[in-house]
């Protein structure tokens, strides 16, 4: 009696796996589609979430430009102007004075004998420096080609001081506080002697908003990984022997000028490609806004009040995506008044996702005597 065994013929077991390779390839795709978009969305929510918080930072920050100060009229001869755009280094003269006086935002020097020109507001136009100071570096170029570079934004404030009594009846232990610079440290002042008080904004507060590179970075990232950093220093007013600065909880030396443009600052937005400030300005017959260089190129003397700032960024994501076409490398971004594009990374290099953030900031400060 002949056995018969069930099984596959050879041309049903071919079937089989060809449909096997079909479905296991409609599943691959899918599964790459779906891990470019992944890293695609992630590349773009990493980019939202530097974009916007960054922003706010700085948006809160700079509305403080001009607070507290005697006058509210602003530009480049201004003492304690808001916008620093002058300090002893670049400042014009008084001539109508004798001895001849210097006109500048900056009534006390920040460091040495004079504050260099690299430490106040500075932009593409004009000379640039060394690190830490300005230099200038950016990621972009023109559309049309040739070089281009990022600007500078320095303001300056008197804060607003509020008295931590600390609960107690006695004074000895009184401080007072008056919130937090740009790199995160708190302006907090103890009186000293039993009975003493602070006079009223003992100190003006600096602030420059600047690129610089990155030394926390991948190794293959193109181009120089940049990022946009925030300097802080102060001088004082008036000094007052009374009134110690607190450093770490404890009093240090009587109140005097911190080391300026001597340090990188502290990061609070990563991975920018390029920045752009615009000043909006006044006169009797017209309001616009203009490049720093452009507004210190009009005559001494003549140059128009300042009333608000125009900032702008292009952001780039800090994790690379996919490298498809659909991340172009010679897209162009529109940065406020500049048409620019990357400059083109090496052969392979990742790439990134990128926008362009901007705010215009009213300096609520600076619209008083008009």
């Amino acid at each position: 009696m002949t056995k018969f065994h069930a099984g596959f013929t050879l041309i049903e077991l071919m079937i089989a796996l060809a449909l096997g390779l079909v479905i296991a390839a409609a599943a691959t795709m899918l599964f790459l589609t779906g891990q470019k978009s992944y890293v695609l969305q992630s590349g773009m929510s990493d980019l939202q979430d530097n974009a916007n918080f960054g922003l706010n930072y700085i948006v809160k920050d700079i509305r403080l430009t001009n607070l507290n100060v005697v006058k509210a009229s602003t530009n480049d001869e201004t003492q304690y102007g808001g916008v620093i755009l002058t300090s002893s280094a670049n400042a014009t003269l008084d001539n109508t004075s004798s001895p001849a006086r210097p006109l500048s935002n900056l009534f006390r020097t920040i460091t040495g004998n004079s504050a260099g020109v690299n430490l106040v507001s500075r932009s593409q136009g004009m000379t640039a420096g060394t690190a830490p100071a300005w230099t200038g570096v950016s990621n972009v170029q023109p559309s049309t080609g040739g070089t281009l570079l990022s600007d500078q934004l320095t303001i300056q404030y008197r804060p607003q001081y509020i008295l931590d009594n600390k609960g107690t009846t006695v004074d000895t232990d009184d401080e007072w506080v008056g919130g937090y610079d740009c790199e995160g440290r708190e302006l907090r002042f103890r009186v000293k002697n039993p009975g003493g008080s602070m006079p009223f904004g003992q100190q003006m507060v600096v602030q420059r908003y600047f690129l610089r590179v990155d030394a926390n970075a991948a190794t293959n990232e193109p181009n120089s990984p940049l990022a946009l950093a925030c300097e802080a220093g102060f001088y004082a007013i008036a000094d007052t022997p009374a009134v110690v600065r607190v450093e770490g909880g404890a009093p240090s030396q009587a109140l005097n000028t911190r080391l300026f443009g001597s340090t990188g600052g502290e990061i609070i937005m990563k991975r920018v490609d390029h920045f752009r400030v615009l000043l909006g300005v006044q006169n009797d017959t017209s309001y616009r806004y203009l490049p720093i260089n452009e507004y210190m190129a009009i005559a001494a003397g003549s140059r128009p009040r300042i009333l608000s700032v125009q900032i702008g960024a292009l952001v780039r994501s800090g994790q690379s995506v996919s490298r498809d076409e659909i991340i172009s490398n010679d897209q162009t971004f529109q940065v406020l008044d500049q048409l620019v594009k990357v400059k083109t990374p090496a052969a392979n290099a990742p790439k990134y996702v990128r926008q362009v953030i901007s705010q215009t900031i009213a300096l609520r400060n600076t619209f008083g005597d008009r």
